[in-house]
């Protein structure tokens, strides 16, 4: 199959998978606050069905860790050969249609070093133990990445600007910089509350505002050009892009998650109690996106149920993960 930097939802999804069984660990099995390795294990009762469960889950989070470190690493020597040489570049990035597939890389990057300091560290005790250590070549990451995607970011509003788009073209995967503006800022946010580098948090903290507002304004205006193409247009996308509705769901869930990692850096260091407000960004952002998935499920009840399966498969597809 020939490149596009679509593949990198792929590696996306993976690490959404490798995540999730992460996350049910820390929060329900181990019910810890902290970070959490394999040895904690031994602390559940063995034969239980809690002990059972984890195991399970543990074998599903190796085995995505795997697939998606496997994956990124295939992708991105891809993705430098394609950039060696520019045309088709600078062909995806200068139609104002097409050039929001190019910010997929940007989501799945940060999303790989989310998976190194969690489910890696969870297997390699030793990334925990050194945290502060990999602070700041985690931080080097960060800015390379904040710097890459505010540059695309400017260049894809020029090109929008000053062109003309046929909006009746326009669909939710148009969404996909506002979720690589999401990946980056939740990345750099986790770096702002782990580090205990004051200058590295505040520099940090400061670039994740400018990319959160970033990311607000512009998911605010695609949002209300998409539901106005919508609502104006009488036929449905293509059954290739029928998908791409559920991407707005982990844009919302991103921003508002990394908005409410930023109040609470702002809470610990300066002492300004932005604990309402966190709670609200919170609550805003997680049932807006539960509404959004279960209007979405609705919308696309007929495609979920008769065509899914049997359609060729499309690269929004990923967005269901």
């Amino acid at each position: 199959m020939k490149f596009t930097p679509l593949k990198f939802q792929g590696t996306l999804a993976a690490a959404g998978v490798a995540l999730m069984p992460y996350v049910f660990l820390k929060v329900n099995i181990f019910k810890s606050d902290g970070q959490i390795s394999l040895s904690d294990l031994s602390l559940l009762i063995s034969p239980s069905l809690e002990y059972v469960i984890a195991w399970l889950l543990i074998a599903i989070m190796a085995s995505f860790i795997v697939i998606h470190l496997s994956l990124t690493a295939i992708f991105f020597n891809q993705l430098i050969k394609w950039l060696a040489n520019p045309s088709s570049f600078k062909e995806i990035l200068h139609n104002p249609l097409t050039s929001a597939s190019l910010f997929s890389p940007l989501i799945s990057l940060p999303m790989t070093m989310i998976v190194l300091f969690g489910p890696v560290s969870f297997f390699v005790p030793q990334i925990t133990a050194n945290m502060q250590a990999l602070m700041a070549p985690a931080f080097v990451m960060f800015s390379l990445l904040w710097l890459l995607l505010l540059a695309l970011e400017i260049k894809a509003i020029q090109v929008f600007l000053t062109n003309q788009v046929d909006y009746t073209s326009l669909n939710f995967g148009w969404l996909l910089d506002v979720l690589a503006l999401g990946a980056v800022s939740l990345f750099g946010a986790s770096l702002v509350n782990a580090s205990e580098n004051y200058l590295l948090s505040t520099t940090a903290a400061v670039m994740v505002s400018i990319s959160l507002v970033l990311g607000v304004v512009v998911f605010a205006f695609k949002m209300s050009v998409l539901v106005y193409q919508q609502m104006q247009s009488a036929d449905r996308p293509t059954i290739h892009i029928l998908p791409a509705y559920f991407l707005f769901v982990p844009p919302m869930c991103l921003l508002g998650f990394s908005s409410f990692k930023l109040m609470m850096f702002t809470d610990k260091s300066y002492g300004i109690d932005l604990s309402t407000a966190s709670f609200l960004t919170m609550t805003f952002s997680y049932t807006g996106a539960m509404v959004w998935f279960v209007f979405a499920v609705y919308w696309l009840r007929e495609y979920l149920g008769k065509e899914f399966l049997s359609s060729d498969f499309s690269p929004a597809q990923w967005g269901m993960v």
